[in-house]
């Protein structure tokens, strides 16, 4: 597959592809993950100007403080990030336990809409009492 790539500035790239086939099959994938964030594909536009394109998302990391070791599953920790935005990753720390202050997401967050300080998580199994406030 031959192809190109050029940076237009301010997270925004031009793909040039060798043949139609080809372009279609990076286009049906929406997105690729490239570990750690996520590149999202759009179609390109006349006059198109990245100055002048609006950036509604932002990939973040949220740390996950006063948060149970035991409640470090992969499913949980996606559940709770899932309050701020999309969850897209967990760091290697987090997944092999190397560092136990908090656990850490990458989301794909939507910053036209609120964005919350903290997520309210109601668990028996996580905590005690079954209600918990996580901060990031």
């Amino acid at each position: 597959m031959e192809w190109s790539v050029l940076h237009l500035g301010r997270g925004f790239f031009d793909f040039k592809f060798g043949s139609v086939e080809d372009m279609r099959k990076v286009w049906a994938m929406r997105a690729v993950n490239l570990k750690p964030g996520i590149l999202c594909f759009f179609s390109w536009t006349k006059a198109f100007k990245p100055r002048n394109q609006a950036q509604t998302h932002a990939q973040i990391w949220v740390r996950l403080m006063q948060f149970p070791q035991e409640c470090w599953r992969k499913r949980t920790l996606f559940e709770i990030a899932s309050g701020w935005g999309t969850p897209l990753t967990i760091d290697e720390a987090t997944l092999s336990r190397r560092f136990g202050l908090f656990a850490r997401v990458l989301v794909d967050v939507d910053l036209s809409a609120k964005i919350f300080e903290s997520v309210l998580v109601e668990s028996e199994v996580c905590w005690n009492k079954g209600v918990s406030q996580v901060t990031y």
